[in-house]
């Protein structure tokens, strides 16, 4: 089998304006994920887009842990660079971690229920009912007391003590006291949801860790055959996405993650893959690090044959959304 060489050729992304049929073909998928291979991964020098955004990360997180080098320490303190009349001990002073637990304490006291709202015409319409049955006790309230007293018939169609008294007494009278069984059974399910996938107990930990340390924290949910929907944490250094000018990414059009994950896990992603595909594919990625001699953080000799670096990539077009699998 010919060697396969990584060639990263400038490429920018092909036109948004384009009709759906053409934004449905693999070929348009491809040439978007040259464009981000191109925007995030071309060597330039000794730097490169995603590796430096890496490097960077790594050194919050080493002040965040009181890890931080002791090089420009040194420097600062020496004289003419000669630091031997000098007896210190340079191990870091762990003061910046106790701040930052105290703020991801913080954080995590904020407690947080979800709330569903249901905004289908049906459900629109039952609650306007209930809303024109609730005002109607209102406007007879006199008369049902009266009956109530002299014939001993409740004629009341909710309890008279909770009828409420005004129109603003009735708008916080819906919000609290109508919950429709449809909102009821989504509230349940995304918390049943939320508690399978362990979101709570360990997923919002590192998103509050992440932001306190780094300033921005990421987590993704995906819909598997014979999974269901799994949500998963998602590191910040290993993020690839579209420019941005919102401080909560929602402006982006694509995102990306890079994962290393099992030759195994291929079929998975591409049920109709075949052994010469998987073959191609494992010797890219083996030369991927050889192609990035700046810095290995994914990089283990003893199975170096058998795990992939993948770069899953969801994006979003006008009037189509895309999934793509651009593998390296």
């Amino acid at each position: 089998m010919k060697e396969p060489l990584i060639l990263i050729s400038p490429t920018t992304f092909p036109s948004q304006e384009a009709p759906d049929s053409e934004k449905n073909t693999i070929e348009y998928g491809r040439r978007i994920g040259e464009a981000i291979q191109y925007e995030w991964f071309r060597r330039d020098a000794n730097s490169c887009r995603f590796y430096d955004q890496w490097v960077q990360f790594h050194r919050l997180r080493l002040y965040a842990r009181g890890e931080q080098p002791i090089g420009k320490y040194k420097n600062e303190i020496s004289v003419d660079g000669d630091l031997s009349y000098l007896n210190l001990d340079w191990t870091p002073v762990p003061i910046i971690p106790k701040f930052v637990d105290i703020v991801v304490n913080g954080m995590a006291d904020r407690i947080f229920d979800v709330k569903a709202v249901a905004q289908d015409a049906l459900s629109a319409e039952r609650k306007h009912q209930f809303q024109e049955v609730v005002q109607a006790d209102m406007l007879s309230k006199e008369i049902l007391d009266y009956t109530k007293e002299t014939y001993n018939l409740d004629m009341y169609n909710v309890p008279a003590d909770d009828l409420p008294d005004s129109d603003e007494e009735l708008s916080l009278y819906m919000q609290m006291n109508y919950k429709p069984a449809i909102e009821i059974a989504e509230e349940e399910a995304l918390d049943t949801l939320l508690e399978q996938n362990h979101y709570k107990s360990r997923i919002q930990k590192q998103l509050n860790y992440d932001m306190m340390v780094l300033g921005t924290a990421f987590c993704k949910h995906e819909f598997l055959p014979n999974a269901g929907v799994e949500i998963k944490y998602v590191d910040p250094a290993s993020l690839v996405h579209s420019y941005t000018e919102s401080p909560t990414f929602d402006d982006c059009f694509y995102f990306g993650e890079v994962k290393q994950i099992p030759i195994t896990e291929l079929p998975k992603i591409k049920p109709d893959i075949t052994p010469k595909e998987m073959e191609e594919i494992a010797a890219m990625s083996s030369l991927w690090y050889n192609y990035y001699g700046i810095i290995r953080p994914y990089q283990d000799s003893l199975f170096q044959k058998t795990l992939l670096l993948v770069v899953w990539v969801v994006i979003t077009l006008p009037h189509l959304p895309i999934l793509k699998n651009c593998l390296e």
